[in-house]
């Protein structure tokens, strides 16, 4: 008989599902339950070897049929299930029906002898009577009545206030804004007389065409339709996001193509990126994706198959995130959010899903067609900047493939000089090494597309549209690249060579000439002091930061020094490794961290709880308190590096003085263990819990500085995890709010003579500097690439001006 396993986060729910299920089938039908934790009182959270048992306590030969609540319950259980023998893995079909109505439907199809895929298919409609009884419309009919509801409802006529229309990332932002609210929005581009589209659809937004001044029509209905409305018009008053100042990207008219075949003289196409750069051509190596269809047996299976390799795009787009934050600014970041929106758009996944069940498509093909047809939408579009999203639409589309096919999609070169490739998605960009990719030319590309708005950030000079010419360039072949004019030097003779290189030198000693003036130590024309460090995690990091002006470190992220490590750091590996970025730093301070972890930042060798709220949970100083022995044996690296490098410590995610109070016991329990009786160095805490920043001045008498992180903070006050795309639109640490809290904090440092600093990425914000000086505050600390910059700011400054625009907030 086939067998049914109900997971839950909650041991009681799961066995309250049991019984009512039980009801239905009987006692003899085999069912089982993995609820909570297999700990006592079985607190919230899942357990992947409680739900691989309980798989086992029912399997047969007839197969499992599988129930989940949510989130980490469906992780826990694909974990389970690839545990299992590989033999019994193809008769354990994870469920994506609602849990109790699923589970009873399940039951009554069990009992009823009807066949696996059978009772999989019934399971899907589980809900239909519910929906029936309460007038709930199915997705598919909602779409299908998108012009219906136009006709009807409220409206709201507005014009794109946005100089480049609304291109992806102020159309994420509507998109998020809409999905707030309990109402059906529909959006129609007045100017070209379009269709209504549903305005939570970013593709169906995105794709609308719509430009600098078109006129957009927004229709609500449904219960909160006046509010929704309300907020869209205050999103377009605030250009939905984008700065006011944002100029449009025009691209060059297309030159003549080369002659095919050229191995000498000039190429053209358009420029993307400027700057010089000259080195030997360096062909793209990337991975073949073939797809061959494949006959689908088990239908449940497949969908389960591509939905999982959807996660695992959407954890790939997270990652592309934090490197381009790390690298450029959380503004060119914001390119992923949009990426991460496509992978939740029903414009893409319904069609896949769809091709599965009723054509009997393998997953590869159905989404490859639902990616191609989108594609097409976007090329369609007669505007170059909109057209251009069509690259964000293949990138996604390329790594969702690839977790389906089980092919590695990194990119490799031979070797240092000019990447040529038929063009660059902005993912591959994201992830270029800076180091060997000296210029950047594509067979195809635009101006406009993404991955030149992140080879910009980056720095790299980049041509892009040239044409099939650039294939038949010989291997190697020495290239001058001139992103300024969109033109490529091909076995250039010394003459043009010696004219480029000198072009070079020029540019080079113009950054030269920003480097130095950023080495020297930042302050407003008034003479107000600002400290101005770099955020690193490794010892590799160092030497750039360096070279960019940082006067120090003001954050090291200690849990990213032994990232890839299964086993935890001994206290002299630690010891060593500060000592290493100590000795590289030659005498400029460094601020420690100690372990931060927990939440969206788990480590191999600490054992973490499964927790249902993980970003509210034992993470940062709360895990370190509950493991002393792992936080002792990094304290103890700490004070014996400071006997041989100015640094300090800091504590990250105090929430009430009592931590911090535990924190330092431990702390000088660690010294007096080594016998350590050097000067004591300043300990501070970091100001990223609300508590800690409107309670600052009882925690002020306690400690020697506070240092705010503004990401964490954010994130905390508005009650929005910051990697989820949902609620983007609520993670600008420049909101008046978060403002307001630095000053308080501020405030209580100066009234005990403390200082304050600032390490989110709100340090690195030239918008922001002005506000942050004006407060008073003594230290940014930022992306090393953010310091030339952020310094220039300062310089720029009257510091009583600052107090004065500060003031105002």
């Amino acid at each position: 008989m086939i067998g049914l396993v109900i997971v839950s986060h909650s041991y009681w729910l799961a066995q309250g599902v049991l019984e009512l299920a039980r009801q239905m089938g009987g006692d003899e039908m085999p069912m089982a339950t993995a609820g909570g934790l297999d700990l006592p009182d079985h607190p919230i959270g899942t357990d992947a070897a409680l739900i691989l048992a309980a798989i086992e306590s029912v399997y047969s030969d007839d197969g499992v049929i599988v129930l989940m609540d949510m989130g980490s319950a469906i992780l826990s259980t694909e974990t389970a299930l690839d545990m299992l023998p590989e033999e019994q893995r193809g008769r354990v079909v994870l469920s994506p029906a609602p849990l109790v109505e699923g589970a009873i439907t399940a039951a009554v199809q069990i009992r009823l002898g009807q066949p696996l895929e059978a009772i999989v298919a019934e399971m899907r409609k589980a809900l239909a009577p519910k929906q029936a009884q309460l007038g709930d419309t199915p997705p598919a009919a909602e779409e299908a009545s998108a012009s219906a509801q136009a006709a009807d409802g409220q409206r709201l006529c507005l014009k794109v206030p946005n100089a480049l229309g609304l291109h992806a990332r102020p159309a994420a932002r509507l998109v998020q804004t809409v999905g707030r609210f309990k109402a059906s929005v529909t959006l129609r581009n007045l100017t070209t007389n379009s269709q209504p589209v549903n305005a939570a659809s970013l593709n169906n937004v995105a794709t609308l065409g719509a430009r600098f001044g078109h006129e957009l029509e927004f229709t609500a209905t449904g219960e909160q339709a006046a509010e929704v409305l309300q907020a869209i018009q205050v999103l377009a008053a605030q250009n939905f996001g984008d700065p006011v100042d944002e100029a449009p990207v025009v691209a060059p008219a297309p030159r003549a193509e080369p002659e095919r075949g050229a191995t000498a003289g000039v190429l053209r196409g358009l420029a993307a990126s400027s700057g010089i750069a000259i080195g030997q051509a360096r062909r793209l190596q990337r991975p073949r994706l073939t797809i061959t269809p494949q006959p689908v047996e088990d239908i449940e299976a497949e969908v389960a198959r591509f939905y999982r390799s959807v996660e695992l795009a959407r954890a790939d787009i997270a990652v592309n995130q934090r490197l381009t934050a790390q690298k450029t600014s959380a503004h060119d970041a914001m390119i992923f959010e949009a990426h991460a929106l496509l992978l939740q758009d029903e414009s893409l996944l319904q069609p896949t899903e769809e091709a599965i069940r009723q054509k009997q498509q393998d997953a590869p093909t159905a989404w490859k067609a639902a990616v191609d047809d989108m594609v097409a939408r976007y090329r369609s579009l007669d505007d170059p900047l909109l057209s251009a999203r069509a690259a964000d639409v293949e990138d996604v589309g390329l790594r969702v493939l690839g977790h389906l096919l089980g092919v590695d999609l990194d990119l490799t070169l031979s070797g240092p000089g000019i990447l040529i490739a038929e063009d660059l998605s902005p993912s591959e960009t994201a992830r270029l090494d800076t180091s060997l990719v000296q210029g950047i030319c594509t067979v195809a590309g635009s101006p406009t597309s993404h991955s030149a708005i992140l080879a910009r950030a980056l720095g790299i000079p980049a041509v892009v549209g040239m044409g099939n010419a650039l294939n038949q360039l010989d291997a190697d072949a020495l290239l001058i690249v001139d992103g300024t004019q969109g033109e490529v030097y091909v076995q250039p003779s010394e003459e043009v060579l010696a004219r480029y290189r000198a072009q070079l030198e020029q540019e080079q000693q113009r950054r030269a000439d920003a480097l130095k003036r950023s080495q020297q130590r930042a302050q407003t024309q008034d003479g107000y002091r600002v400290e101005v460090f770099a955020n690193i995690g490794s010892v590799n990091e160092v030497q750039r930061a360096v070279e960019q002006g940082a006067e120090g470190i003001g954050l090291l992220r200690t849990e990213f020094l032994f990232l890839d490590r299964l086993d935890a750091p001994t206290e002299d590996e630690q010891y060593e490794a500060f000592c290493a970025i100590g000795e590289a730093l030659a005498g400029r301070p460094m601020v420690i961290r100690t372990l931060d972890v927990g939440g969206d930042k788990p480590l191999a060798y600490v054992d973490q709880p499964g927790e249902a709220n993980p970003f509210l949970g034992q993470r940062a100083i709360r895990l370190s308190l509950a493991q002393p022995d792992l936080f002792k044996t990094q304290l103890r690296a700490v004070l014996r590096a400071s006997l041989r490098y100015p640094l300090l410590l800091m504590f990250p995610m105090i929430a009430i003085v009592d931590e911090f109070k535990q924190a330092v016991t431990l702390l000088e329990a660690c010294r007096a263990e080594l016998n350590i009786h050097a000067p004591r160095f300043p300990v501070g805490m970091m100001v990223e819990v609300p508590s800690a920043a409107i309670d600052a001045t009882s925690f002020a008498p306690h400690v020697d500085f506070f240092s705010i992180g503004t990401n964490d903070l954010t994130q905390y006050v508005f009650a929005a995890e910051r990697g989820n795309a949902n609620v983007a639109y609520l993670a600008n640490d420049n909101h008046p709010v978060i403002l307001r809290l630095i000053r308080e904090v501020v405030r209580a440092a100066q009234q005990h003579n403390k200082w304050v600093g600032v390490c989110g990425e709100l340090a690195g914000d030239l918008n922001a500097v002005e506000a942050l000086v004006g407060m008073g505050v003594r230290e940014l600390s930022m992306s090393a690439s953010r310091i030339p910059a952020v310094k220039e700011a300062v310089f720029a400054l009257s510091y009583t001006q600052a107090q004065q625009a500060a003031d105002r907030l």
